[in-house]
């Protein structure tokens, strides 16, 4: 949305510029046309992506082996400490 300065300026300017639409509506057409990762869904709306596209590389975890909690793991520094 172009405001009324913008378009003053724009008009002594003499540019010829065409409006781009900046809107979040356009955004996603454009991004879903790219084949692009949609950014926001909700947890649901991804379950659905997931089932459709697949799971992308870029979501996966590295399946490291299971951690301790964080309270184990601060007990234990505490205690080779003394």
């Amino acid at each position: 949305m172009e405001t009324r300065n913008q378009r003053l300026i724009r008009e002594l300017l003499e540019e010829r510029e065409e409006p781009s639409d900046t809107s979040l509506r356009a955004q996603s057409l454009r991004r879903a046309k790219a084949e692009e990762l949609p950014r926001t869904l909700t947890p649901f709306e991804w379950e659905q992506w997931y089932a459709e596209h697949g799971v992308p590389e870029s979501h996966r975890q590295l399946q490291a082996g299971p951690r301790r909690p964080w309270w184990r793991r601060l007990f234990r520094r505490r205690s080779r400490g003394r």
